[in-house]
């Protein structure tokens, strides 16, 4: 009896072990399935899908951009890529070899983009755009594990107007940019010109697209979508007609030519050449044609209207001319004479006319841009006031244009020689400077934007190459204000029209429309002179302003470029006309 009792006392006890057991086990199991089913169910309800729906980028399309009268410059147009998803990607050896052997490209380059997104294994990477048909049959036929095919947008620059360095151009988002986390792989990015300073107006937004697979990757249905925002349209400026006009005949020289309004800002035409092709970025680059240009002695990349510097020479002259009669060292009645040589000291000046000019008044000697009254008026003016005028017309500083890569230039005195040279500055700088030489360095814009002040009686807009965002207008900003007699001004002006219609340098210029302007020959210590001419029309009312700027052409600026900047303004009253002229027949 006490055997058994004992053996039921030890039975219970093991009973109850075994039941706490099993209810520990089953409390452990209900913890852990609410744990991965509430606590973590987010979690892998979001990795369950992730194994079964892919995520495809739907680039948004780039706002599309226009001239001034509507005409398409830039648009999008369908093209062909070829990505990878890596959860998908079986023998990655061998898929990364075949795609590289049919897509033309380095190993080493496809591995590097699929390790840039190797935290989004289920995102597809893209690997090369603008695929023609051709290799794209190809692939399709290869059935590669993991390699995806679809259409997005590519950039597409028409040629309407060739105007590289104002529009730009776009390239692919760099790994640099992507593991910062400013953009997936395979964006456009704005890298030049427009196309860079309103990138982030014109890209728009992503969307994407979700595709649900089967363990093998194979696309099954669509799973959702999130569409994209497109970017932004913009309207130039430029009138796409007037800029073929320049491009037509700046086409063979180095160097640039820049047309305006003076009196709101408004860039009408600008054109550097060389250039290049902005579609080649868009599309498929060849490596030894981007060496070409990277490498060019040419330099196609540099827009020369705002990044090139350059003596401005004698255009120059009517910044002397202004500060000496605000600063009342000289009048209209005063009159220096130009025997061909002038002599400072020891040193010898020679005008550009060897003969000389004879008695000039400063009305003269701007029309017939006479070196050695410029000499004169230079040592009476002395250099902290050139240097002060200078600046008040705007050399030195940066215009504010909206385009990137604009330069100061430089605005040399006493004291920068004395910082950058380590040397005091002599009288014969001063003569130098007085005709736009010497140390001072401008770029064309600066030059042209001199005149715009001189025309606009003291007042600068900022010149601007975008007319319109979407809707709104961008308007007028007047930038700088200077205060001149106008007593002063209608002296500069009268030498203005002198030098063009009274047979000064500029006579190539004359025109029925009444041009005036300034011719310069500029030594250049490279090579042959550069040749210059700054030009605007009607005199009384201008209209539009334009410079001619060629490098190293060996001519002069009254015979290579005064009739360029003719050639400029006269297409442009011939654009003005045929306008109003079909304006007129709808309104009839």
């Amino acid at each position: 009896m006490v055997f058994k009792r004992q053996q039921d006392t030890e039975d219970r006890k093991k009973f109850k072990t075994i039941l706490i057991v099993i209810i520990s086990l089953f409390v452990i199991i209900v913890l852990r399935l609410f744990w991965l089913q509430v606590i973590r169910g987010g979690y892998y309800s979001g990795l369950a899908l992730s194994n079964s729906t892919r995520v495809i980028p739907d680039r948004a399309c780039r706002g599309l951009i226009s001239d001034r009268n509507g005409e398409i410059l830039v648009n999008n147009v369908p093209s062909f890529t070829v990505s990878l998803v890596p959860a998908d990607l079986k023998k990655k050896d061998y898929v990364v070899s075949e795609l590289a052997n049919l897509l033309e490209l380095n190993e080493d380059d496809i591995l590097s983009k699929l390790d840039g997104q190797q935290n989004r294994v289920f995102e597809a990477v893209k690997i090369k755009g603008d695929v023609p048909s051709q290799v794209v049959a190809q692939l399709e036929e290869s059935n590669l594990p993991g390699v995806r095919v679809d259409t997005e947008p590519k950039r597409n620059y028409t040629g309407k107007a060739s105007s590289c360095h104002v529009l730009g151009y776009v390239g692919e988002s760099n790994l640099e940019e992507v593991s910062n986390n400013q953009f997936c792989i395979g964006d456009s990015i704005g890298r030049a010109g427009v196309e860079k300073r309103y990138d982030e107006i014109l890209r728009g937004v992503n969307g994407s697209r979700e595709i649900e697979v089967d363990s093998a990757g194979r696309q099954l249905k669509p799973a959702g979508s999130k569409p994209f925002v497109k970017g932004t349209d913009l309207s130039l400026t430029i009138d796409s007609k007037l800029q073929n006009v320049c491009e037509g005949l700046i086409r063979g020289r180095k160097g640039c030519i820049i047309a305006m309004n003076p009196k709101n800002g408004e860039i009408y035409a600008l054109v550097s050449y060389p250039g290049f092709n902005p579609n080649i970025f868009s599309g498929k680059l060849d490596k030894r044609e981007w060496s070409g240009l990277i490498n060019s002695p040419e330099m196609p990349f540099l827009n020369r209207a705002v990044s090139g510097l350059y003596s401005p020479g004698s255009t120059f002259k009517i910044v002397t001319a202004t500060a000496a009669l605000e600063e009342r060292l000289l009048t209209e009645k005063d009159y220096f004479d130009c025997r061909g040589i002038f002599w400072y000291s020891d040193w010898n000046y020679n005008c550009w006319k060897l003969d000389g000019h004879g008695s000039q008044n400063i009305v003269d000697a701007i029309g017939h841009s006479c070196d050695i009254f410029f000499y004169q008026t230079g040592l009476l003016v002395k250099v902290e006031k050139l240097a002060a005028y200078s600046r008040f017309f705007g050399f030195g500083t940066e215009s504010g244009l909206d385009l990137d890569g604009e330069r100061k230039g430089i605005v040399p005195d006493a004291a920068w020689k004395e910082k950058f040279h380590n040397s005091h500055w002599f009288p014969g700088n001063t003569i130098q400077l007085a005709i736009g030489q010497s140390y001072l360095l401008a770029t064309p814009l600066q030059m042209l934007d001199s005149y715009n002040i001189l025309i606009n009686d003291g007042m600068l807009y900022r010149p601007h190459i975008v007319r319109s965002i979407g809707e709104q207008l961008v308007q007028p900003s007047a930038v700088k204000s200077i205060s001149i007699r106008s007593e002063d001004l209608v002296i500069v002006k009268k030498g203005l029209w002198r030098s063009v219609n009274l047979g000064g340098t500029g006579r190539n210029a004359k025109s029925i429309y009444e041009i005036a302007g300034k011719t310069a020959t500029i030594e250049n210590p490279h090579g042959p002179s550069h040749a210059s001419f700054i030009g605007f029309a009607p005199f009384n009312n201008p209209e539009i302003s334009a410079i001619a700027f060629f490098e190293g052409s060996g001519g002069g600026g009254g015979t290579d470029a005064a009739p360029v900047v003719k050639s400029v303004i006269e297409a442009y009253f011939k654009i003005k006309k045929e306008k109003n002229a079909k304006n007129a027949s709808k309104d009839f």
